[in-house]
């Protein structure tokens, strides 16, 4: 039994590692702006690598998905205000609409941020769909419309972002200058720093004036100590310099690396990665061997699953540059080791490129093209860059075998998808495709051709290539020199060969490689012995826990008999206790319905006991006038209200509490149909449903009694058309209700309302007010009005999809 569920144990944990492999872990340490940090990194670094195969959106999405992180981190650090509102979480889980609809019930900065959120979210979402740039317009004309001038800023950078989108330059321009302008006279350094940043974005590489904006963006976070915001102006800066200034690219790699470990950045396989390639494109072959092994050693502390193939497919190219073949086979290996989703092809795919010129390195043309095909059958290529250099590399092998009709075929081939590839993006993979095929055009006596693609090396926009490349180059353009009789030229390109060649294989790079071998050949004896030391112990240690396990089995049966045991008779008891206890709440709730059924009796009886009262007071009006008629009328409406309630309390399934929205229309109905109000006065009620306890509910009920009745009697001697009553019960805050019953007759005279001697009205009314604890408060300018505002002694319940009674008797 414990061996099975060891078994089970361990291939879930192997399921949930193959599930997880594509899915990075963000290091502990990393705050909210380090892990936004972390995303637009690495959106960076992966826009670099594809090779314009992925565009920047794409790859922020791909880059927050790959550390499970919100798609509007990386964009929303100028106006996330950090409080819990619902767009961003809404956005992440594709609930866009919902989030739309959100719009109509947020105010403030609460409304202002899903506006923005939704307006990046459209603003960056991956491809160029029209409607995706209409939706934002919508959004960010709203936001630009509703900002105040702690958002105006914001407001204008996502309109300069959104006209730079759609190409539309000049408005561009226009919003990102009036947002520096702003951020200039406030003062705020950050802020200023930001709006550069976003004026240089929106203008193409190359430009002086994207230059300056730069510089003075990295001036100020420099000043100012703003390192995060450093770091991303030194980024752009950086991918700038690649084309325009790529003698400094290598120092600012340098200085970027560094602030990384300033700042507590972990993820600097990155940076490595790109020294290693930015080094072997100088021909420092070592350098560039051991940046690789420093990006898989960043790589591995980080767990950085989803890129390990770049980074394995960078050390296996260092290792074939400096012809240690069987470490660059076993790196490429590792490099397509990973699971080969289609998700992550665009980076898988280029080591089955790398696998395929490690063979032709070697030799193996054949085997070569015998893989280039299977590729081409079993994961056919997604973007251009792989199907055009999966062509070239058919083609080599085609040219290695001496079978140049088809060589040439696959070369035109990929000259015609070259013409259409983004120059930006020719790395050395193409210069070095360029010089073979200047090569393939020279054997073939096509030396025009020849010349052409071999100063296309030379013209490259990253740095003309390699430093080998170059030496090629080179060589090309004095054979092709000698060949035209151009012997000046021959020479100068002949003396370029020799500069560069030496420069790439002196003696003491040579030297230093053969101490690398030796070192590398050493370390992995020493490995291989530690490995057997090992696997001799794992052995032992197999056998005693053989042993162990065979006793443990035999424990773990007699302990499992024990504790079967055991559960079959605490079900039983749980059983028995069961039966009990269901006979138990049986009787109990039999003693429930009895209760409420005497408590319902009881109500009944008192009502029927106060309707016996009012019909003897009924009668015995009959033989009364005048003042002593009226006394008896009074008191018939005063035991009516309270019969009211017990009539209520009888018919109602709640018999502890009244609803006071039905209670008090029909006991004020009552009271207008008592003296014969007609039309002559008009009564308007405003009652919300309410559940009031008894306690609380008769002695309200008489005070309206006594309110209404002396607004009846005395507010209007002379009627008019004009003449009302508003009676208003509403709940308030903090558990309080307020009772209002006013008029616009001739109100109480101060004298009577304040003298001691009252009539009895007002006695009842004080007396009651004081037995509910509430607050009397009674005013006498034109006309009367009574407010008593208490609390209640059960929590309010409105009854839910029943509006406040408005004007119940409009016109009674």
């Amino acid at each position: 039994m414990p061996r099975f569920l060891l078994l089970l144990w361990l291939s879930g944990m192997t399921m949930l590692s193959n599930g997880q492999q594509l899915r990075n872990p963000v290091p502990p340490s990393y705050n909210a702006d380090m892990q936004r940090l972390l995303v637009i990194s690495t959106a960076n670094f992966i826009y670099g690598i594809c090779q314009g195969q992925m565009d920047r959106d794409s790859s922020t999405v791909f880059s927050a998905n790959m550390f499970g992180l919100s798609r509007l981190l990386a964009y929303n650090e100028d106006f996330s205000s950090g409080k819990d509102y619902p767009g961003q979480q809404l956005i992440d889980s594709g609930r866009i609409t919902t989030a739309e609809q959100r719009l109509a019930d947020l105010q403030g900065d609460a409304r202002l941020q899903l506006l923005a959120e939704l307006c990046i979210y459209y603003l960056h979402k991956p491809g160029s769909e029209k409607r995706d740039m209409d939706k934002a317009i919508i959004f960010i004309e709203q936001l630009h419309q509703a900002a105040n001038a702690k958002w105006l800023p914001y407001s204008l950078w996502l309109l300069g972002q959104l006209y730079s989108e759609k190409n539309e330059e000049v408005k561009s321009r226009q919003y990102l200058e009036q947002a520096t302008t702003l951020c200039r006279k406030a003062g705020n350094a950050r802020m200023l720093a930001t709006s550069l940043l976003y004026q240089a974005g929106s203008l193409p590489p190359g430009l002086p004036e994207r230059e300056l904006y730069l510089q003075e963006a990295l001036s100020i976070c420099k000043k100012v100590k703003l390192p995060l915001l450093q770091y991303r102006v030194m980024i752009v800066l950086l991918l700038d310099h690649t084309h325009t200034h790529p003698e400094l690219v290598l120092n600012e790699l340098q200085e970027v690396l560094a602030l990384e470990k300033k700042i507590g950045f972990l993820h600097n396989q990155y940076v490595y990665s790109v020294l290693s390639f930015w080094y072997s494109m100088q021909g420092n072959l070592l350098q560039a061997k051991l940046n690789a092994e420093e990006a898989i050693t960043c790589m591995e502390a980080t767990r950085d699953t989803a890129l390990s193939t770049t980074y394995c497919k960078r050390m296996s190219e260092a290792n074939a540059n400096l012809n240690n073949m069987p470490a660059a086979t076993y790196w490429n290996a590792r490099a397509l080791s990973i699971p080969k989703t289609r998700e992550t092809q665009v980076f898988w795919f280029k080591s089955f490129l790398g696998k395929i010129r490690l063979l032709n390195k070697q030799d193996l043309y054949e085997q070569s093209l015998k893989l280039a095909k299977d590729i081409s059958s079993r994961y056919p290529p997604t973007n251009a860059f792989d199907k055009m250099h999966l062509i070239y590399n058919m083609g080599y092998c085609y040219d290695a075998l001496h079978q140049d009709e088809q060589a040439l075929d696959y070369y035109l081939q990929f000259l015609d998808m070259a013409k259409h590839f983004p120059p930006q993006f020719t790395y050395t993979e193409m210069l070095v495709a360029y010089n073979q095929v200047s090569t393939f055009y020279f054997r073939k006596g096509n030396y025009a051709a020849s010349r052409e693609y071999a100063m296309k090396i030379l013209e490259g926009p990253i740095g003309q290539g390699t430093v080998p490349t170059r030496a090629a180059a080179y060589h090309l353009l004095f054979r092709l020199d000698s060949v035209a009789g151009k012997y000046a030229s021959a020479i100068q390109h002949y003396q370029k060969f020799h500069r560069f060649a030496d420069s790439t294989y002196s003696i003491s790079q040579r030297k230093k490689m053969d101490e690398l071998t030796v070192q590398y050949e050493t370390k992995k004896k020493d490995q291989d012995i530690r490995i057997l030391t090992k696997d001799s112990q794992l052995q032992k240690e197999k056998l005693a826990r053989s042993s162990m396990m065979g006793n443990a089995t035999l424990a773990g049966a007699v302990v499992l008999l024990i504790i079967v045991g055991l559960l079959y008779n605490q079900y039983r008891v749980k059983q028995r206790v069961n039966r009990e206890t269901l006979a138990r709440n049986t009787a109990l709730q039999q003693l429930v319905e009895e209760k409420e059924w005497l408590l319902r009796e009881v109500h009944h009886r008192v009502k029927n006991n106060l309707q016996t009262i009012v019909s003897l007071l009924e009668s015995q009006s009959a033989n009364l006038q005048n003042e002593a008629l009226l006394a008896i009328q009074e008191s018939q409406n005063r035991i009516h209200a309270m019969s009211l309630i017990h009539q209520k309390l009888y018919h109602n399934e709640n018999i502890s509490s009244v609803n006071m929205g039905a209670y008090l229309p029909e006991l004020i109905q009552y009271l207008c149909d008592s003296y014969d109000v007609r039309s002559r006065i008009k009564v308007m009620v405003n009652v919300e449903e309410a559940e009031l306890d008894v306690s609380q509910a008769i002695p309200l009920g008489l005070i309206v009694n006594e309110a209404v009745t002396n607004a009846i009697k005395y507010a209007f001697p002379k009627p008019g058309p004009g003449d009302n009553i508003i009676i208003s019960f509403l709940n308030e805050s903090g558990g309080y209700a307020k009772l209002c019953i006013s008029d616009n007759g001739t109100g109480i005279a101060p004298g009577i309302l304040n003298s001691k001697i009252q009539g009895l009205g007002l006695k009842l009314i004080r007396g009651l007010t004081k037995d509910i604890d509430a607050t009397l408060d009674i005013h006498s300018t034109n006309g009367t009005s009574i407010t008593i505002t208490f609390l209640v002694s059960r929590p309010l319940r409105s009854v839910t999809g029943l509006p406040a009674t408005n004007l119940v008797n409009a016109a009674v």
